[in-house]
């Protein structure tokens, strides 16, 4: 769940602001960087819009590209390693035209594919003065979005498609593929040229489930869950749900279990106990949802229900009023109403 204030997990829409946002991502301990960028072809990318201030990138223009970057004059230099935060010094020169995306070092998992949910760590500088205006290693948060389905601005989604996790990039943004003529607010002005160094985390597809053992709940007073590998369906047994928050993996996952204040990307599906009737599913979306985890930033019950479990789970939620909205309700979910979820823990950063 998002906030107290929204039935559902709000999918943030931020590329350079992701202060908070929900992501839980596959561990890249069976994939990692390599020092060759010559492994990798250039990609270009774009990112995301939130509500906070800062210089998320939102959609906007079409991409152009520049297939090679030294064509296109002198390029920003970066201090530091994949996983460090980058120092970036732009150069006193004009600055290209065309998209630049150049790979500072490859990685070797997947690539990203269009309309996944992809996780990086980022930091955006303008080109005219080299100010910041975002970094996700300051927040000490990644950021989580989908890639490729105009949910961050041009330059993102044209420049990560294609970059395989475990790399860093570099990209020049011309105002075409960044805010162009309407600026996000300070520091950001009207026609900037912006510089991002990027490292890919990971990435997700909209019908990745748990990929953990099985281990099925036998206590026919709590739901059932399914074990399928697509939308698990939840059967609610008869009687008065229990008044405490539960939390049973009903698949147990391999990877690390999942700390305070991580970013967690997860898939889920949420239907109220006095019913069974669904009112939110990310598997309906096709798009996994991203948040971070223990802060405060999601309802009680998924903060004190996930932290701990591994990741590759499917856990069963129980969560009693007290746990989710309180009194107050959300939509369709009244005060009374014990909510229960299956949530697929597919990622944690």
């Amino acid at each position: 769940m998002s906030t107290a204030s929204n039935a559902s997990p709000a999918r943030r829409r931020t590329v350079t602001a992701v202060g908070g946002a929900l992501v839980l991502v596959a561990s890249l301990a069976a994939c990692g960087e390599s020092t060759d960028p010559s492994d990798n072809p250039n990609a270009f990318s774009y990112p995301e819009t939130s509500g906070e201030p800062s210089g998320t990138p939102s959609p906007s223009a079409s991409a152009s590209s520049s297939a090679d970057p030294a064509a296109s004059g002198e390029l920003p230099t970066v201090e530091g390693g994949f996983g460090q935060t980058p120092t970036i010094t732009v150069p006193d020169a004009e600055p290209p035209t065309d998209l630049v995306v150049k790979t500072l070092s490859q990685g070797d998992c997947p690539a990203v594919k269009s309309g996944e949910t992809m996780v990086v760590d980022y930091v955006g500088v303008r080109w005219e003065d080299g100010q910041p205006f975002d970094s996700s290693f300051d927040r000490g948060a990644p950021a989580g979005f989908g890639i490729g389905v105009g949910a961050v601005i041009p330059g993102w989604d044209s420049g990560l498609v294609g970059v395989k996790a475990g790399t860093r990039v570099l990209m020049v943004l011309p105002p075409d593929q960044a805010y162009g003529d309407t600026p996000p607010g300070d520091p950001i002005q009207a026609g900037d040229t912006l510089v991002f160094v990027v490292d890919v985390l990971g990435s997700h597809a909209g019908d990745e489930a748990a990929i953990g053992a099985p281990a099925p709940t036998e206590d026919d007073s709590l739901p059932a869950v399914s074990l399928s590998s697509k939308a698990p369906a939840i059967t609610i047994p008869a009687g008065d749900p229990p008044k405490r928050l539960i939390a049973i993996p009903v698949v147990v996952g391999n990877g690390p279990a999942v700390e305070k204040g991580e970013t967690l990307v997860v898939q889920y599906k949420g239907v109220l106990w006095r019913n069974g009737q669904e009112f939110d599913s990310s598997w309906s979306r096709q798009q996994p949802f991203v948040t971070a985890i223990g802060l405060g930033k999601i309802i009680p019950g998924w903060d004190k229900g996930l932290v701990g479990q591994t990741v590759g789970s499917r856990v069963m939620l129980v969560v009693p009023p007290k746990q989710g909205f309180g009194d107050a309700g959300q939509g369709k979910i009244k005060g009374t109403d014990t909510m229960v979820f299956a949530v697929d823990i597919l990622g944690a950063y």
